[in-house]
């Protein structure tokens, strides 16, 4: 199975959520936020712009730099929390106080799994569909500890496996949660965001259309369904 093609190591992803600090000054944290956004890079790779769930676009009191935003002009998706002040042109922006990387998993056909897909248990939290219709996102505990091995890395992804039109002409999508534990040892519980961008399912959604995802837990398997 060509699993680095398909899927990114959770270590990665787990370095990826992490916080990248940076100096921002101290805001009072009555007023903090935490928004899931999209996070737009400049020339130089400083994030200067958020578009939160919300739909709301908002520019920052500061350009901060990141690790895992190391490409200009470009697009990353984040969990931001800052603080929403008012300027003095009388616009609203934001005062960053952390931002840490959300993994977009690339949606995979089952067909592309030569030895089939695995779906080692992880701890379901919550998922839910963001307010701009943009993403489905996860929120999973997985678990997590140190080896004399730290060659194995812990596997994790979506896979597409097909559609059916349902009795009044929409379509249902089926998606899975890859998890490969890859024998990492299972210790304690790390928290993991994943977001799944709705244009990267590989099929032509139209309004009305369910997406449907599986995830295989320690408590059995639930199903998680969203309508377009």
């Amino acid at each position: 199975m060509k699993k680095f093609a398909l899927f990114i190591p959770l270590l990665f992803f787990i370095f990826s959520c992490s916080t990248d600090g940076y100096d921002t000054g101290d805001g009072p944290l009555s007023n903090m936020r935490a928004d899931f956004v999209e996070a737009q890079t400049n020339s130089f790779a400083y994030i200067n712009k958020i578009e939160t769930d919300d739909g709301e676009t908002l520019s920052l009191t500061k350009s901060p730099s990141a690790l895992w935003a190391s490409k200009p002009d470009t697009v990353y998706r984040a969990l931001l929390y800052y603080n929403k002040v008012l300027s003095s042109s009388g616009s609203y922006q934001a005062e960053p106080i952390t931002i840490s990387q959300i993994p977009v998993p690339t949606i995979h056909d089952i067909s592309d799994l030569e030895e089939g897909i695995i779906t080692d248990p992880v701890t379901f939290s919550s998922a839910w569909k963001s307010k701009n219709g943009k993403y489905i996102n996860l929120d999973l505990y997985l678990k997590l500890g140190s080896s004399d091995d730290t060659s194995n890395q812990q596997l994790l992804g979506i896979v597409y496996n097909g559609s059916q039109l349902t009795d009044n002409g929409n379509k249902h999508i089926n998606l899975r949660l890859y998890h490969s534990q890859n024998g990492v040892p299972e210790y304690y519980s790390s928290e993991t965001y994943l977001s799944i961008p709705i244009t990267s399912i590989p099929d032509s959604l139209s309004e009305g259309d369910e997406v449907e995802i599986t995830i295989n837990t320690y408590d059995g398997e639930i199903t998680k369904s969203f309508v377009i």
